[in-house]
């Protein structure tokens, strides 16, 4: 029962930190390329992470009875 509970959100900070650790990867990844290419990406990086963020805002409950 308490698996039941603590499983999901055990699975969605394992979720946010891969996702974080892929972003850090591919800015690094492009920022050893060159300078320019690591801008880009992470302009990139924070647009997606700024429309996840406002789609997750969106679709939550806003409580009340």
């Amino acid at each position: 029962m308490i698996f039941k509970q603590i499983l999901p959100i055990i699975w969605r900070i394992f979720d946010l930190i891969c996702y974080l650790a892929a972003l850090i990867t591919i800015n690094w990844a492009m920022f050893s390329l060159n300078q320019t290419a690591g801008a880009v990406t992470l302009a990139i990086s924070f647009a997606i992470t700024g429309l996840v963020s406002e789609l997750i805002a969106n679709n939550t409950p806003k409580g009340g009875d």
